[in-house]
């Protein structure tokens, strides 16, 4: 009897061990997503954003609005003259100038949430009306459901673009929180896109935590239309029920790579099931690509079925996604099996980074094909033109500015503003010192 207790305390303190260890690791992903984007180039792209929500602040006595208004106004003014959709340069002075402010308030807006402002499409339209919004300048319910709207949007919006992309992405990502969102199809995309971000950072606990909600989710509603799925991946030739099984295949196939890039042995074996999954799904679609060809080859290698993984390892070396070195890699991992050291080329060639790098060139592919601007038009998102001028800005604004967050690049627009005469460089010898 003493021994039973004994066994059963054992088994109880380990699974208690288990959730604690579960949890806590999902608790340093977060303090690793603080990190990741917690730097200046996204520092500088949320004081630009603040500079224009802060534009549609009704109460301007507020300290927050008080303290940031004056350093706002170059940013303002320059954001007034770039026109969307346009390929500009701002002017060697005006970005300095914008230097200067930012670096002025640079603590300030790292410890200032930008959402105590008013939403940023808000701003938009009171630069361009040259009128407040009334909208009130605190979080109030209907403000935190849009302002996840805006984020979620942004960060789908900009993750293919060339000068912002995935680190931009992330930031709009960390910021949402689509617990507050109603459950629909925005809110399961916007879950897959941060669990693909998430993993691409190596965030795997937390990419994890949203493609297990979205399995959830998706496993309730299986009739739900999935218009914004379909043209995210191209899926124009599938009907809805086709659709939401390819979807919920792409969610099993990241968590499953979350679970294998994890360190213990029974996520690992977890990742092997997700994959078997996504195959089945994929399968009865009869959709064939790079991630279904990489990882039936992964799997057969696993299985101790080399030989079976040779066409599906030919197919994907042929890809124009893959680089010459993973080609070269591929060829090599194909002489292994066929001289039968899958063994090595399991574990030397064709290993977990290799099957995630893959699969992140792959989603990469994807979303650069993508029209975000005339897919939310199309399906009546407001404001879409401009959510999407105003990232048209930010990039031209970021682009001229980034060039002297760093003291090496600082010295070079002094010899810039030297070339151009005596005066200019008076002019903006005080904002470079």
């Amino acid at each position: 009897m003493k021994n039973l207790i004994l066994l059963c305390l054992i088994v109880f303190l380990s699974g208690c061990n288990r959730e604690k260890t579960d949890q806590a690791l999902l608790e340093l992903d977060k303090k690793k997503l603080e990190e990741n984007i917690n730097y200046d180039k996204i520092c500088f792209y949320k004081f630009a954003k603040i500079a224009v929500r802060s534009a549609a602040v009704q109460d301007t006595t507020l300290p927050e609005y008080q303290k940031f208004n004056k350093q706002t106004q170059s940013v303002v003014k320059t954001l007034n003259t770039v026109k969307g959709n346009q390929n500009e340069s701002i002017s060697v002075i005006d970005a300095l100038r914008i230097y200067q402010e930012y670096r002025s308030v640079k603590q300030f807006v790292k410890e200032t949430d930008e959402d105590v402002f008013p939403l940023l499409t808000s701003g938009f339209i009171a630069l361009r009306t040259d009128a407040k919004t009334p909208l009130p300048f605190f979080k109030n319910a209907d403000q935190v459901y849009f302002q996840n709207i805006e984020h979620a949007i942004l960060s789908m919006a900009v993750l293919a673009t060339r000068d912002l992309g995935q680190p931009f992405a992330l930031y709009e990502c960390a910021k949402t929180q689509p617990e507050l969102l109603e459950d629909c199809e925005v809110k399961t995309l916007l879950e897959f896109v941060r669990g693909f971000l998430f993993f691409s950072n190596n965030l795997f606990y937390l990419s994890e935590d949203g493609l297990s909600r979205n399995i959830k989710w998706l496993d309730k509603n299986e009739n739900i239309p999935l218009p914004y799925t379909k043209a995210f991946f191209g899926w124009s030739r599938l009907n809805d029920q086709q659709t939401h099984l390819a979807f919920h295949s792409m969610n099993y196939l990241f968590r499953g790579f979350d679970r294998m890039r994890m360190e213990r042995k029974i996520d690992e074996e977890r990742s092997l099931d997700d994959f078997e999954t996504f195959l089945t799904d994929m399968n009865r679609l009869g959709i064939q690509n790079e991630l279904v060809w990489g990882i039936t080859a992964y799997l057969y290698l696993k299985k101790a079925q080399p030989e079976k993984s040779i066409p599906a390892l030919e197919k994907l070396s042929t890809s124009p996604l893959i680089s010459n070195d993973q080609r070269e890699a591929l060829q090599q991992t194909i002489a292994y099996v066929k001289d039968r050291k899958s063994d090595k080329a399991l574990t030397s060639v064709y290993d977990k980074a290799f099957i995630g790098k893959i699969a992140t060139q792959y989603m990469v592919a994807v979303l650069a094909k993508i029209d975000w601007e005339k897919l939310m038009k199309q399906q009546g998102v407001p404001y879409a033109a401009e959510v999407f001028a105003g990232i048209d800005k930010f990039k031209a604004l970021s682009n001229s500015v980034s060039g002297y967050t760093q003291p090496s690049t600082v010295e070079k627009g002094k010899k810039e503003i030297g070339k151009k005469g005596s005066e200019l460089f008076e002019k903006a010898r005080s904002l470079l010192n």
